[in-house]
């Protein structure tokens, strides 16, 4: 009798938590996203793949609007213009935060993470998974990351772990791979393949 309940017990918490999970998602349908994305290739095809993500996984419509420069999106993100972006960490440190170049990748993504939150409300998720070399006054380890407004996740309170599993997916070779794709197709038919591919929608 006592394992009956037990089992009883167990179960109903496992559909409480998915009912959660799935109130959450629906909850996001029929709302819209704005992306901000520079015209490079690579973080277009990064913008796809998070875009596609959010939209097919939830049902909310994610706009994707190009902007001329990191600095013109950056502007358009603190003024409520766009609700995600992609972010590379070096470009946030020396030229948003004006800061000096961080050898440590690891440590130079809690510095910006950090600061964009404390002093923006800008919320850096995990990293894609790449590096890519930058230089400056040094050589400087570059990743890329999903950066989020706060307020954005509090209205979309599945976004952080949903988009957070991307996180990691996407290491050196695979980055080089989606890209030789996207020379000849489409960003966002590259971005569902590697989606589906990985189980993701």
């Amino acid at each position: 009798m006592k394992n009956i309940v037990a089992r009883t017990l167990v179960l109903g918490m496992v559909f409480l938590m998915l009912g959660g999970l799935a109130g959450q998602a629906a909850a996001c349908v029929g709302k819209t996203l704005t992306l901000g994305t520079t015209a490079d290739p690579q973080q277009t095809l990064l913008a796809e793949i998070v875009a596609l993500l959010i939209s097919e996984r939830t049902g909310t419509a994610v706009t994707i609007e190009q902007f001329e420069s990191p600095a013109a999106i950056h502007d358009a993100q603190m003024r409520a213009n766009v609700d995600i972006t992609i972010g590379y960490t070096a470009l946030g440190q020396l030229e948003i935060l004006g800061g000096d170049p961080i050898e440590d990748p690891a440590d130079l993504f809690q510095a910006v993470k950090s600061r964009f939150s404390q002093d923006m409300n800008l919320i850096w998720l995990e990293p894609f998974g790449f590096d890519r070399q930058v230089q400056s006054a040094a050589l400087v380890s570059d990743q890329a990351a999903p950066v989020v407004r706060r307020d954005t996740l509090r209205r979309f309170p599945a976004l952080a772990r949903l988009i957070g599993r991307l996180g990691g997916t996407i290491d050196e070779a695979t980055l080089a791979a989606l890209e030789q794709k996207s020379r000849d197709q489409a960003a966002r038919d590259v971005a569902r393949t590697f989606l589906r591919e990985n189980r993701l929608i």
